[in-house]
């Protein structure tokens, strides 16, 4: 999965082990935090857009299409409104100038919001025909999002373990739930369109980029 290979790549590209390659990652990204767009474009939200390319495969088997477009955004978007709506928004910004706010603001919500949900719909859709899965909620529409959720205790360093176990959880539900509505709706817009409301890393970071 992406946060582990981030890791694992970073131990090796600085010759030091998987603790603390994770150790180094944590500091520079406690001191920059819009920084951590980079590794996530890189090791998450390209890496399937390459394969997907290079394979030569329609992206509307991934949900990119027009059939369901409407269900998933019914299905989708009032949960994510009202969490988006109860969180409300930053008081602080990162102090970024023009034009680095506009484009970290850009790369946040793109590489948390749509490409991170590309990347999960895409092992699931994989995993599902690896499987010979056809049911819904299929078996990647389960493993997937609950493998991704839990790899986000992998954060938790310096940190209260709990909470980064209980957000991993949390995650892991959300994903489940937009899991299952990709499969039912099989279009991908309202997954996407969810996720970056709800994603702290994407719609806020990107507002805290541009304040």
């Amino acid at each position: 999965m992406g946060p582990p290979l981030m890791v694992l790549t970073l131990s090796l590209f600085w010759r030091v082990g998987f603790p603390e390659a994770l150790e180094g990652l944590y500091h520079i990204l406690l001191k920059e935090p819009y920084l951590a767009s980079y590794p996530e474009l890189v090791f998450i939200g390209i890496l399937p857009i390459i394969f997907t390319l290079v394979c030569g495969e329609d992206f509307a088997k991934y949900g990119f299409r027009r059939d369901g477009f409407w269900r998933s955004m019914l299905y989708s978007l009032p949960p994510a409104l009202l969490v988006a709506w109860l969180r409300g928004f930053p008081k602080r910004g990162y102090g970024l100038t023009f034009p680095w706010n506009f484009y970290y603001a850009v790369l946040n919500l793109v590489a948390y919001g749509p490409l991170e949900v590309f990347f999960v719909v895409w092992l699931i859709e994989n995993t599902d025909e690896y499987l010979g899965s056809e049911a819904i909620p299929s078996e990647g529409s389960m493993a997937v999002p609950m493998i991704f959720g839990l790899s986000h205790v992998l954060w938790a360093i310096h940190g209260d373990l709990v909470a980064a176990v209980v957000n991993a959880f949390m995650v892991s539900l959300v994903f489940l739930y937009f899991g299952v509505i990709y499969k039912y709706t099989r279009n991908i817009a309202g997954f996407m369109t969810a996720w970056t409301l709800m994603n702290r890393q994407s719609l806020l970071s990107a507002i805290q980029c541009l304040v």
